[in-house]
Order: C-alpha cells, then structure tokens, then sequence
C-alpha cells in the first residue's frame, strides 16, 4: 500500500487526462479505445479504465487508494478460492488452507504493486464469480454469472476460457449432460464482445503461421508449464518480463511426462489432481499467443492458473492433518504452517526489491535480456540526470533494434547530455528520412 505508480501506470492513469472528467463522452470513450488510450499497447479493458476512473473520483493521484483497491480484489479472490473448493465438495478445511496459500502467495506480488496488473486481478474475480453462479440451480444465478462473464471479458480478454474452466467443475462433478447447455450463453457472448473488441482496438489474434503453433505447442509448452509449476512451489526469483526460455534438449522427454500425466492420475484416480491438471493448463491457453509472437513467459499469468495446483496441495495438507495420529503424517501436516509464512516472507521480499521503478528494472535485469526492459531503465536513469548511465543500456536497444527512432532519440540526448555532442549528432543524422 506505500508503494507508487510503476511502469504502465505512469501512462495509463498519471499521464491519462481522459480519467479526469465524468461524461457520455468518455464514457463512450472508454469502450472504444485501448486502456492506454491511444499511447501504448491496444489492451483493450474498458471496465479497468471504468474502474481506475472511480479511483482518480475518489483518490485524485493519490496511489494508495489504487493499491488498496487491487489489494481488495486480491482478498476477494482469496475468498472466493475458498468457495470454489467448498463447491468442489472438498470441505471447509480444505478451503480455508487453499484460500489462504492463495493469499499470500508471492505470485500476485506484481498485480499489486502495479496498478495496471488490476486486469488480472478483476478478470479473475468475475470468471470465478460466474463459474460459482453457474453451479447454482437458479437460473436467476445463471443470469447474474453470464453478466458476471461480461465484466470479465471487459477487464481481460483471458476471460474468454471462462466456459472451459467451468467445464471443467461440470466434468469434476459428474453432472448431467443437460447442464452443459449452460454454457451455450457463453458462446453467443464472446461473439459481440470480440466485434466490439475488433472495433476498438483491432483483431483479437496476429496471422498465424500454423507450423510454427503446433511447434510451440509440443516442444516449448510442456518447458513452460514445468517452469510456471516451479515458479508456484518455489517462487524464489520472480521478476518483471521473463523471456521464453532456450529450447531444452529435454524437450521429448516434458512432452511425454505432460502427455502420460493425466493418463496415470486417471488410474491413480486421483480426480482433484487431474482436475487441477486440467485447470492449470486452459488458465494458461489464453497466454500463449503471446508467449509464441511476444517471446516471452510473464510470471503474473500463473496467478490464475495457481488455483489448479492450490487445492490439491491444500487437500493433501488437509488429508495428512486428518490421520495426525501418525507421528509422520502429524508433522508433514503442519509443514504447511512453515510454507505459508516462507511464502508470506517472500512476498515483503519481493515488495522490498522491486517496490520502485528503477529497484524493478534492475531486479528484472539480474534474470532477462528483455530489451523494453533495458529501454525503460535507460530512459528513467536520463530522465533523472544519470546520462552515462543511460548510455549501454540504450546503447544495446539501439543495436539490437536500430529501426527504433524512440531509443536511438533517447541515446542520441544521452550522449549530448553526458558530454559527446559529435556522437549524438551522428546518431541525429541517422533519424533524418533518406
């Protein structure tokens, strides 16, 4: 709550004067535009721009009060973990050890240091609020979770896996198969919002080069989930724009683990475990256009996706504190107790080393070349007087991708400031049209 703005909210809400005024007309505007409004990526997440609206109404600049909303929505979710697995029929113990490894757990560090993460945050809240309306007999609850799914797709377009994921509670409670038809309303739904969508900001998804998919598919997938399921169980060196990794020469080997897995838990049957499977992968399926085009693995995108491997850790936990008579099992039962404090601890950790920008940037650079990255420290060590240091980190933007008339301006008033006029005015006749 003490931190500021970071990275995209200097942009998206500082430098945004479209928050300031209540009208038709920036209403209308905010469904039509991207979130940046025109000055960065086209996210298109009109009720995040609704929602950081109500905060700028209530809190002017103030980013606390964006904090402490983010910080609401992540207790939400938490609580609403917990109703899922009550609706599972996994008990009340259950629920509250799962809800509250949800809560503490570092991965969600991210959305809430950065406002505009709120995207994730609310995206999920909604889709687990549709899917808990959807196992209701009400039909008035199916009304309300379809609005509910609304609202989802209108902060992240992730959303649009919500009817896979109750699917998936659906195959988990063996119901009938009338109850499917549920979800038909899903479908009809995504069909305007993607109209809508395309119309503000463009089409949902780049060409796609089909070989190169289904390559990504079964050699880099199953290195990106093993690398997601590390990250969950030890989330020990999170930072900002993970690149996709190399391709591992172990890649057959993930592929066969990950295709035998859910084989040997159905034997095994053990259906919470293969259902948490099930979840972990369609939570992520939204991600990888991105990681395919963008060539990079975003360490927040598991926070979803976390659910799939939170209730079956906190079932396994619960069943150990069941049969406590047993001295072994007594102890590896409260083994949980140490977990959660160890991932509580990480999470001031992770607020102490990337609670600013500059702090963020250079955590980040410890593990990644990312090259937006790179630019952002550049452009915020200029910003603030420290030319020279600005220099190699431009100067390595500016070699890999010298067509990018934004870095080489940058370097080029670098060098000016720090002193070499002669260099800058070199890289200036370079900007000059032939």
């Amino acid at each position: 709550l003490r931190v500021g703005f970071l990275w995209d909210d200097h942009v998206m809400i500082e430098d945004n004067p479209a928050l300031q005024e209540w009208s038709t007309k920036t209403l209308t505007h905010d469904f039509t535009t991207d979130v940046f409004d025109g000055h960065g990526d086209p996210y298109y997440r009109p009720a995040q721009t609704l929602l950081n609206r109500i905060d700028y109404t209530i809190w002017g600049l103030q980013p606390f009060g964006y904090h402490l909303t983010n910080w609401i929505g992540h207790a939400l979710n938490a609580i609403l973990v917990q109703e899922l697995a009550i609706a599972l029929g996994l008990g009340n113990l259950v629920a509250l050890l799962a809800g509250c490894l949800f809560a503490v757990h570092p991965i969600a560090v991210e959305q809430l240091i950065i406002i505009a993460g709120r995207a994730e945050i609310f995206g999920l809240t909604f889709v687990l609020a549709s899917l808990l309306l959807l196992l209701r007999a009400d039909p008035w609850a199916w009304a309300l979770g379809y609005a509910a799914y609304i609202i989802a797709l209108l902060f992240k377009e992730s959303a649009l896996v919500a009817p896979l994921l109750v699917a998936s509670v659906y195959a988990y409670q063996n119901v009938s198969r009338s109850t499917y038809w549920r979800l038909l309303p899903y479908i009809l739904l995504a069909f305007p919002y993607l109209a809508l969508r395309q119309a503000a900001v463009g089409v949902l998804l780049p060409p796609m080069n089909i070989s190169y998919v289904v390559l990504f598919f079964y050699k880099a997938l199953p290195q990106v989930l093993l690398i997601y399921t590390r990250l969950i169980f030890i989330p020990w060196n999170l930072h900002s724009h993970r690149m996709m990794p190399h391709l591992s020469h172990a890649w057959p080997l993930l592929l066969a683990f990950f295709i035998s897995l859910p084989w040997v838990l159905y034997r095994l049957k053990a259906r919470l475990e293969l259902w948490g499977l099930v979840w972990f992968g369609l939570a992520l399926l939204p991600k990888t256009p991105i990681m395919i085009y963008g060539n990079f693995i975003l360490d927040h995108w598991a926070y979803p996706a976390s659910i799939g491997i939170f209730l079956p850790l906190a079932a396994g936990f619960a069943h150990l504190w069941e049969g406590r008579r047993n001295p072994i099992r007594y102890w590896l039962g409260l083994g949980f107790f140490p977990l959660l404090i160890f991932w509580a601890l990480l999470v001031h950790l992770n607020v102490a080393l990337r609670g600013t920008d500059e702090k963020m940037y250079r955590w980040a650079l410890h593990f990644t070349e990312s090259h937006p990255i790179k630019y952002n420290l550049g452009i915020l060590l200029l910003n603030t007087g420290r030319a020279k240091e600005a220099i190699p980190y431009l100067e390595e933007v500016h070699q890999d991708y010298p067509r990018d008339m934004n870095a080489r301006r940058a370097l080029a008033q670098a060098w000016t400031e720090a002193g070499h006029p002669n260099v800058a005015r070199r890289l200036y006749k370079e900007i000059q049209p032939e």
